[in-house]
């Protein structure tokens, strides 16, 4: 659960509580405080509507053959056949005959390095998140309980589909598109 803070607010574990895990710009903000003022991090969302499957082609093999560039992909694991949601990985290389991209870190212990197709890749990264905008951490604070009769706050530690889906609107949740971020060196 949540832990006071010397001046009385509340520290959230915010990969563990709802929405769980970490949305593309929390991911650019870690990358960014663990990089020197070197490097560049641009987030990148696959909206069909406004990025091209040639759009997102071209942005992911100039960043791969870039040697002072990184890509790291937000994709919808289904759109690859595995089971889970969302999940982050490192992209490795690309390869022009089978127009196919290397996903890296996929969870070694589950899934081997796999090669996919760049239009199932663009498939899995244009799919919606539920929660990839909210303002954190002060939204993910309104979950703490704060009652004084001890009991349990369901929103804090949702136990049924509602629950959860009652967090996510304390959360002001709005859903986004998965994608990929590029760092690279300025």
């Amino acid at each position: 659960e949540g832990d006071d803070d010397s001046e009385g607010g509340t520290h959230v574990d915010g990969i563990f509580k709802p929405p769980y895990g970490l949305n593309m710009a929390q991911v650019a903000d870690l990358l960014r405080c663990h990089t020197s003022d070197e490097w560049e991090v641009t987030v990148h969302e696959v909206d069909p509507s406004k990025t091209t499957l040639s759009k997102m082609r071209f942005d992911l093999t100039a960043a791969l053959i870039d040697p002072d560039a990184r890509v790291m992909i937000n994709y919808h694991r289904q759109g690859l056949g595995q089971v889970g949601a969302g999940h982050f990985s490192p992209l490795g290389s690309y390869h022009p005959p089978t127009d196919s991209f290397l996903i890296m870190d996929v969870a070694k212990y589950k899934y081997p390095p796999v090669w996919v197709g760049a239009a199932t890749l663009f498939s899995s990264l244009s799919t919606l998140e539920n929660c990839a905008h909210y303002d954190y951490p002060k939204a993910q604070e309104r979950l703490v309980d704060n009652k004084s009769d001890g009991s349990t706050n369901h929103l804090f530690n949702p136990l049924t589909a509602d629950e959860y889906v009652q967090s996510l609107n304390v959360l002001g949740c709005e859903a986004g598109y998965r994608g990929y971020v590029i760092l690279k060196k300025k």
